[in-house]
């Protein structure tokens, strides 16, 4: 799917479900696509998304509180992990990529709460119900089949815990602030991941509650670039 279509697709095809190939765990490959811009991966996220916009994101994690013992996913290089760290009693940050794992590591390492570990999101090495809060920022769009690591991520949530979803999205974005990013976009990262994907809040949504999870917040959030922005709770 080139970017063009993955930003400029219709509403219907936003608001619906993605037809997704899945991976089994198995068969996850070693990350190369990301893992090329890990040591200037938040200078070209600043460009493509625009500073504004990310520190509206950031703010609003910045307001979830009492997450206790949590657990990152996709924690790139460790530009959400800060944030989010200040409200939990303990921080695994998490990638599936070695050389963000090394970045993130770098970045991290005056925070006394944070730990940083590669672990497969389709298959993490972690007994059931360890972690009161999951957190899944920009990492569903970007992986096959992301309703295999959400099924994941809910055996390693304790009972009545949070899972948290931010992800970028076209919906809701204006037609010139889109093309705006197709052009800073190509021009930063070149032709897109092959597992990119349009996710739209309606799809995000269907993906948790399928797995009995219960919508506690579901929202557009940012200026003029957008991202998903969810919570919900472990019912089970």
């Amino acid at each position: 799917m080139n970017l063009l279509n993955l930003l400029l697709k219709n509403k219907h095809n936003r608001c619906s479900r993605a037809v997704i190939n899945k991976k089994e765990p198995a068969a996850m490959e070693k990350e190369v696509y990301w893992s090329r811009f890990a040591n200037k991966f938040e200078e070209l996220a600043d460009y493509v998304v625009g500073k504004a916009d990310l520190a509206i994101i950031l703010d609003v994690l910045a307001e979830q509180k009492e997450l206790k013992r949590t657990l990152e996913l996709g924690c790139g290089n460790g530009t959400y992990s800060k944030v989010i760290a200040a409200q939990a009693s303990e921080l695994l940050a998490t990638d599936f990529s070695d050389e963000m794992v090394n970045v993130s590591r770098n970045r991290l390492n005056g925070y006394a709460n944070i730990s940083v570990e590669k672990q497969n999101c389709f298959d993490l090495t972690y007994g059931d119900n360890m972690f009161d809060t999951v957190l899944m920022a920009n990492l569903l769009h970007v992986i096959p089949g992301p309703e295999n690591a959400i099924t994941e991520a809910k055996r390693v949530l304790k009972p009545g815990g949070k899972i948290i979803v931010v992800s970028y999205t076209s919906e809701g974005m204006k037609f010139l602030h889109k093309a705006g990013m197709i052009y800073r976009y190509l021009r930063a990262w070149g032709k897109p991941s092959p597992h990119a994907q349009t996710l739209g809040l309606a799809a995000a949504s269907e993906m948790l509650t399928e797995q009995r999870f219960e919508i506690e917040k579901s929202q557009l959030i940012g200026g003029k670039s957008k991202a998903i922005f969810i919570t919900a709770e472990n019912r089970e």
